[in-house]
């Protein structure tokens, strides 16, 4: 059993590095920024603690902390907090993108792509989820869905991977955004094989939800199956056929080989790139208070952030960023012998808290992100950095 369930000599180092001053920093080619849904310190020490190996967490050199208030409320919600994340500026909870009056805020994956960087979005939820969609999309209501896919056609995101085809199809509206994608110059695919297999600078993979996690439910399609035949992506698949696809064998492989895939079509890209990535289930466990889906998903969380830390150190040009958007459940450790098997979690609520949530920072640029900051100062320091 491990027993060193802090990696204290790095939290340490992280703090102590806050308090010397400013230091030069490099010039940052490309980011990769990972944001667990609902990730706060139980969270991650629900995994320190049941994980023998040693995890990606602990190979940061840099920790910090995040205060996640919103503009209007100590605990945050997912618009919100992603919203801070995205853009550097709090706003209400409810809404995404906008500052408090409704004004449009600027993310920074837009500001990376007027800088000449590729970007990307790998998420396990709906592409039009309140995460992702702070950072291309502005509603006053993360409710407006069809209005947020419909801004994801003008987002001008290279490479896009999640759920959600509804929100692009089955519209009030009827419009086959599918069809506006194409027309914009994308390959969009409705299936994980021909995301697998494309050899595409420029994609949108729009999947079956029960192909980008794992649900304990029987109804885990997200309606799909019964709209593809209606758009125009769907028809152009089935013309095409693909015979040779190498299916996805578990949903729990689909966010470390999305990241990968991400990962190789934007490094293409000679003016480097932006890629946010979103684990966005570790929030459902979290108010559902279940202790072995939360510890399950960490170490599923754990396997894609291994796979960056491992390329952040082949690509020294790279930042890698950690965090999270809020907490949620009040994950706490029970007082429990190493002789019971395995850590015992407790919970204090079924929604989110103001804790404050991890850092951790890796690559280039990293040395910034040591010590107790705002959510807003997170793509403030990543701004500065990749100028």
């Amino acid at each position: 059993m491990k027993r060193n369930i802090l990696p204290a000599a790095l939290v340490a180092l992280a703090f102590m590095t806050a308090g010397c001053g400013r230091v030069s920093r490099p010039e940052v080619d490309n980011v990769i920024y990972l944001i667990g849904d609902g990730m706060g310190l139980g969270a991650v020490t629900s995994l320190l603690a049941s994980e023998d190996s040693l995890t990606g967490f602990e190979q940061a050199p840099i920790v910090g902390l995040s205060e996640t208030c919103s503009a209007n409320n100590y605990v945050t919600d997912s618009p919100a907090g992603g919203t801070a994340l995205a853009t550097g500026t709090r706003t209400n909870n409810g809404y995404l993108g906008v500052d408090p009056e409704g004004k449009q805020l600027t993310s920074i994956l837009r500001k990376a792509q007027d800088m000449g960087k590729k970007t990307g979005i790998v998420v396990n939820t709906t592409l039009t989820e309140a995460t992702p969609g702070a950072f291309y999309a502005g509603v006053t209501s993360r409710y407006k869905v069809f209005d947020i896919a419909k801004q994801f056609t003008e987002s001008g995101v290279d490479v896009a991977v999640g759920a959600g085809l509804d929100h692009f199809i089955a519209r009030p509206d009827s419009l086959d955004l599918t069809a506006t994608l194409i027309e914009k110059g994308y390959d969009v695919y409705l299936s994980w094989e021909n995301v697998l297999n494309t050899t595409s600078d420029k994609f949108v993979g729009i999947l079956p939800l029960g192909d980008v996690h794992r649900s304990k439910s029987s109804n885990n399609t997200a309606g799909a199956a019964e709209g593809q035949e209606v758009c125009l992506a769907a028809k152009l698949a089935a013309s095409a056929g693909n015979e040779s696809a190498t299916h996805l064998s578990e949903p729990t492989e689909y966010l470390e080989k999305a990241t990968a895939k991400a990962l190789d079509v934007l490094s293409r890209n000679k003016d480097g790139y932006f890629l946010m990535i979103e684990s966005a289930v570790i929030d459902g466990y979290g108010h559902n208070n279940d202790p072995e889906g939360l510890i399950v998903e960490m170490r599923e969380f754990d396997r894609t952030l291994r796979q960056l830390v491992a390329y952040v150190n082949e690509h020294p040009n790279t930042l890698l960023v950690v965090t999270a958007d809020h907490e949620t459940g009040g994950v706490g450790l029970d007082y429990c012998g190493y002789e019971n098997g395995g850590p015992r979690l407790n919970f204090s609520t079924h929604g989110h808290t103001g804790t404050v949530v991890p850092v951790f920072a890796y690559g280039a640029g990293a040395e910034s992100f040591a010590g107790i900051m705002k959510n807003t100062d997170i793509p403030k320091k990543i701004e500065e950095l990749i100028r």
